[in-house]
């Protein structure tokens, strides 16, 4: 049978009415295909496969044309037609043609360490016939930001077929997003232009491969009229990184025109670098009309121990906390504001507590954290801030006092305060001279050499074992020094022991992972095998620790040979 004679094809020059047919046979076919050629049989194709079904017929007599007959005809008539309508489509005008990718001049990646980047995007760990149970196989995912960290310290550049992976990779997880991009380089934001689900690279912190050079007056300024807040708020960083007053300048310039939540956050970004030479600028911030720009004025100023504001403070504290003489020993006297004045409340002090604080206690701990801490020596005779905090405190203050005081330590990174209210690690932190929170002891640790850190980490885990240091652990720099590496291994080695199960240690298991230093691997060996479980052990701990371990051992050599990889070195 010949259904396609029932539909001649209009040239594509031929004229409105052909190609109107044409429009209408195809939509009426796609509606048959579409409901079914037994609900709706298409009326161009029914007269040809009616008489195909009469010529076959016997005896002369027709019959209808069955079901199969009639979609095999649609088939045919709509292969038919794709084609014609293909082939009479008209060419469209030409796109403009793409900028070719800029250049990226550092070198590229060695080319273990450029498949290894490729294994970590796609999260596969390599075969290894030694990776044991499931669960035992290092966890890429979480290796990869490490991995970049070390590529850019080494100036390499993302090699361009691994550019889509690592673009999606920083889309997934904003913790890579500068590490990745700085890694991509202008031709990761270049390929990023290009592709709308990627155009996050070309905001904030990511764009700033398209910044202008701090040196580039009119493109700084250009940039800071008309730009996105975001990529504003990425110049003012980088003008202020290159040059804190010309930063400062530049905010200067738009303040009183900017909104309230944008002042907020430019004013936050003069952190870095913070000088005395922003103080005219913030005390003029002090009489903002948002509350939240007037806090973190207040918070700033405080940070600046010569400034007038600290002076003030000061003053105010001084009134409210002091020695008693008249005590059998000597003790610290708090008298706690009875009012929040206009005074205060201009140099920032909020008035209204938050539920559950009464207000007292709210105002002078405010007062406190922003005074200077070099105050207070000459206020209590002379005494060093460990002397200081050993003091008594009167009435039950000292929880409000020390914890003002915390906050000033933190915020003034004064060292010899932190190392005061920390106390030595093996005291109970219940009993400690300064506060018993691991989130606060975690901020004062901040504030100390990162060799003096591990040092009192590492006696704290020795004194307390690991359910209290989590959070001591993530201030410390990696790789850990020892012997805080050390600590934690016997750590957990004692708890292995004492036949708990691993996963009531998995944040520090996992913090180990990526932050005990590779060589620790062998440390470790003996602590893979499967131990015997003891009556009064948890039912298979030591199998799951034997995993744990054996994960804990892949991981770090895996790490010793990405190291290898980009370094050059032996693994």
């Amino acid at each position: 049978m010949n259904t396609r004679a029932t539909t001649p094809a209009p040239s594509a020059t031929g004229s409105e009415g052909d190609r109107d047919d044409s429009a209408r046979v195809w939509e009426e076919l796609v509606t048959s295909a579409l409901l079914g050629t037994d609900r709706r049989p298409p009326t161009v194709l029914t007269g040809a496969v009616v008489g195909a079904a009469t010529d076959g017929g016997t005896g002369g007599k027709g019959r209808g044309p069955t079901g199969t007959e009639m979609a095999g005809a649609l088939l045919g008539s709509a292969a038919v037609h794709t084609v014609r309508r293909r082939a009479g489509l008209r060419p469209g005008p030409a796109a403009p043609p793409i900028d070719p990718a800029p250049d990226d001049p550092r070198r590229p990646l060695p080319a273990a360490a450029r498949r290894r980047l490729d294994q970590l995007l796609a999260g596969r760990a390599a075969p290894s016939p030694a990776a044991g149970r499931r669960g035992a196989a290092p966890d890429l995912a979480e290796l990869l930001p490490q991995w970049l960290t070390l590529a850019n310290e080494r100036g390499y550049k993302a090699p361009p077929a691994a550019l889509p992976a690592l673009l999606d990779a920083a889309r997934a997880r904003t913790d890579l997003r500068p590490q990745a991009l700085r890694l991509a380089g202008p031709r990761g934001l270049w390929l990023a232009g290009l592709n709308p689900e990627w155009r996050f690279a070309l905001r904030g912190t990511g764009a700033a491969g398209r910044l202008p050079s701090p040196g580039d007056a009119e493109g700084v300024g250009l940039l800071w009229d008309e730009g996105l807040f975001a990529e504003r708020v990425a110049l003012l960083a980088s003008v202020r990184t290159e040059d804190a007053a010309a930063g400062l300048a530049l905010l200067a310039s738009t303040w009183s025109a900017e909104r309230a939540e944008d002042r907020l956050m430019f004013l936050d970004s003069l952190r870095a670098g913070l000088s005395d030479a922003d103080e005219e600028f913030l005390e003029a911030a002090l009489a903002d009309r948002s509350r939240n720009v007037r806090a973190t004025a207040a918070e700033l100023l405080s940070a600046l121990p010569a400034s007038a504001f600290a002076g003030r403070m000061a003053g105010r504290a001084a009134t409210c906390v002091g020695l008693d003489r008249t005590a059998e020993s000597p003790t610290i006297s708090v008298e706690a504001p009875h009012e929040c004045d206009a005074a205060m409340q201009g140099d920032g002090v909020v008035p209204t507590p938050p539920a559950g604080r009464g207000e007292r206690s709210w105002w002078l701990g405010q007062l406190v954290e922003a005074a200077p801490l070099s105050c207070w020596p000459a206020r209590f005779g002379g005494r060093t801030p460990e002397e200081i905090v050993a003091l008594p405190v009167a009435d039950d203050w000292q929880g409000e006092l020390h914890a003002a005081w915390c906050r000033a330590a933190v915020r003034q990174r004064d060292a010899s305060w932190s190392r005061a209210l920390l106390g030595a690690p093996a005291i109970p932190p219940a009993t400690g001279p300064g506060t018993s929170s691991l989130a606060e002891r975690a901020q004062l640790l901040a504030t100390l050499p990162a060799d003096e850190r591990a040092r009192w980490v590492a006696a704290f885990v020795a004194a307390h074992g690991l359910s209290e240091a989590f959070q001591l652990l993530g201030v410390c720099a990696v790789p850990w020094a020892e012997p805080l590496g050390a600590a934690v291994i016997d750590a957990l080695d004692i708890a292995r022991d004492a036949g708990s199960y691993p996963w009531s240690f998995s944040g520090v298991m996992g913090l180990a992972e990526r932050c005990l230093a590779p060589e620790s691997a062998r440390q470790l060996d003996s602590l893979t095998a499967l131990p015997d479980e003891e009556e009064d052990t948890a039912p298979g701990a030591g199998g799951y620790w034997s995993e744990a371990f054996q994960r804990l051992v892949s991981t770090l050599r895996l790490r010793a040979a990405m190291h290898a990889e980009l370094t050059g070195t032996d693994s």
